[in-house]
């Protein structure tokens, strides 16, 4: 797997043509530690800070992430592969922006393929541009994630496999600041083991 992946990742520039996206190389550095079928996380896009280190989930986003992760007792490195709806940072003048949904789109036929490589154990879709983008993929029962309820794991079919999807909150400073999707968050992660 590790080594299809990390092609896919070195690839997957090429089948993506938009303005405002720095198609710098952001992924999971820990790849060569995973277990087989790790939980997989989704999240937006890659920030600037990511960009900078080339690795997801490294800003503000990224420290809330590695405690909810911790309040798992499961280990980053190991259990967890992360990644993001769309692989690129995108950006309006120096600052980030959110996905648009033409680039969600592009993005969820990447995603589907990473999907594919990976077979994660669960998928966890942290906020709506992860929702929106796998509500993407092309396959047929891909919108039925908008029905998840947040703070839910449900059983989910793909055509070459079954698994869990989770559906939850981006754990951004914005939100994770906000008292009740902070303690959703902590109850989530916590229950985690129990998934899986």
């Amino acid at each position: 797997m590790i080594s299809k992946l990390k092609k896919f990742y070195e690839n997957r520039k090429n089948f993506i043509n938009f303005e405002n996206v720095d198609y710098t190389d952001v992924y999971d550095p820990y790849l060569d530690m995973k277990i087989d079928n790790p939980i997989m996380i989704i999240g937006e896009a890659p920030g600037a800070n990511e960009v900078a280190q080339k690795e997801p989930f490294i800003g503000m986003a990224g420290k809330n992430l590695s405690y909810l992760i911790e309040l798992s007792g499961l280990d980053r490195k190991k259990d967890f592969l992360i990644t993001n709806a769309f692989p690129f940072r995108t950006f309006d003048g120096s600052k980030n922006r959110t996905p648009k949904a033409s680039e969600l789109k592009e993005g969820a036929k990447l995603l589907l393929e990473e999907i594919e490589i990976v077979k994660p154990k669960l998928i966890l879709l942290l906020g709506n541009s992860a929702i929106k983008a796998f509500s993407y993929l092309p396959i047929s029962n891909a919108k039925d994630i908008k029905n998840f309820k947040r703070n839910s794991i449900n059983e989910f079919s793909f055509p070459f496999y079954n698994t869990k999807i989770g559906v939850t909150f981006h754990p951004s400073p914005i939100s994770f600041n906000r008292k009740d999707i902070r303690k959703d968050l902590e109850i989530f992660f916590g229950e985690l083991k129990n998934e899986i």
